[in-house]
């Protein structure tokens, strides 16, 4: 299968070959490359061998581009062998395997298989809920998966080079963690698979996990996504308060921030379903209450300007042109790194007369001298 991708660091997948799957009588054997910068050592924490780096990596750098094979070992409980050599061909060791090396692949063309994700060397790869490195897919084959390896920050030589299960593994059968020993600030305690974080931590890292996980996240938990684009000149920042949005050049009085078109949702879908946005590849949770604006009959899923902050005295309005189609505006000098603010109580829509029905509220503290105190929007 032709890799499409411009990336020259992909040029040499071309030359990678899958694992080699051999049998054995009734055993199975995955004959695998471990690439240079990277050796397989004892874990000096648990129990176990772990992955570490022989030479720097940095961030946003290709590590190595990997592949699992995709088998059906159910007959023999999963059960395969692992012969790792190095890159000249010379054998390095030999390891009996088990599910906790392998990862159930749900994506399947017959229903009647149970196929799972094996993989080779870097099936020794530890968990961790603050990982240094993920693995997008290049592409699958009915027997074979091919990924590429990126380091999420810079990797120094000694470093253990992890991965964070829930990207890739729907359910972690048969290598749950129950109490994760990670160790990082981030860890979550225990690691059941994507299926098993909360709703928030799913959305966080949504943007790293295979399309099928998204797929069947998407299906289980009836969620729908819609994309939004920031638009020059303005940008999302999060922090301990949450994400607010910022302009990153400067407005004058008067001038557009921008037109944006809101989606109008049905009343049953918005009580029914869960709604993220995807913006400019990151996804964000909505809160149906606080991010919608409600008409009669229907709700308004702005898009990134859902996080735009309340003030009683604004530095933006925003003048509906339509049903759902509206332009906001600078009322003040707005500079590069302002907070964009717009007056949570006056988003009626008077091209249509049509009132915001209000259906939450919060104790406003903007701090303008013209405070109304509480906010019903």
């Amino acid at each position: 299968m032709a890799l499409e991708n411009s990336d020259p660091n992909l040029n040499q997948a071309a030359d990678l070959k899958p694992l080699e799957v051999t049998k054995n009588g009734d055993t199975t054997v995955l004959i695998s490359t471990i690439p240079s910068g990277f050796a397989i050592v004892e874990n000096e924490t648990f129990e176990g061998k772990k992955i570490i780096a022989t030479r720097a990596f940095l961030k946003g750098e290709l590590l190595y581009i990997g592949h699992a094979a995709l088998l059906d070992l159910s007959a023999i409980r999963h059960k395969f062998t692992v012969q790792i050599n190095s890159q000249d061909g010379e054998f390095l060791s030999k390891h009996q395997n088990d599910d906790t090396h392998s990862v159930e692949d749900f994506l399947l063309q017959n229903p009647s298989e149970s196929k799972r994700q094996c993989y080779g060397w870097d099936g020794f790869m530890n968990h961790s809920c603050d990982a240094n490195a993920y693995f997008p897919l290049l592409y699958r084959t009915p027997n074979d998966m091919c990924y590429r390896a990126i380091a999420l920050r810079d990797i120094f030589v000694g470093d253990e080079v992890t991965c964070d299960y829930s990207l890739f593994d729907y359910h972690c059968t048969g290598h749950e963690i129950k109490v994760c020993a990670c160790g990082s600030p981030k860890c979550r305690g225990e690691m059941l698979g994507f299926q098993g974080l909360d709703l928030c931590d799913k959305v966080d890292i949504l943007h790293l996990v295979e399309r099928e996980i998204k797929d069947k996240f998407m299906k289980d938990e009836n969620v729908v996504i819609h994309k939004s684009h920031l638009p020059q000149g303005i940008g999302l920042v999060t922090n301990n308060s949450g994400t607010h949005l910022i302009a990153t050049r400067r407005f004058g009085i008067g001038e557009p921030l921008f037109i944006n078109r809101a989606e109008l949702i049905p009343m049953d879908e918005v009580v029914d379903r869960k709604f993220c946005l995807e913006i400019d590849g990151k996804y964000a949770l909505l809160d149906a209450e606080q991010h919608f604006i409600y008409r009669d009959g229907y709700a308004e899923m702005l898009g990134f300007d859902s996080f735009m902050d309340h003030s009683c005295e604004p530095n933006c309005e925003q003048q509906y042109l339509s049903k759902n189609e509206y332009v906001v505006r600078a009322k003040k000098p707005i500079l590069a790194g302002d907070k964009i603010t717009c007056d949570y109580m006056a988003l009626e829509n008077s091209a249509i007369g049509m009132e915001n029905f209000g259906t939450s509220s919060f104790d406003c503290e903007c701090g303008e001298t013209n405070c109304k105190g509480f906010v019903v929007c």
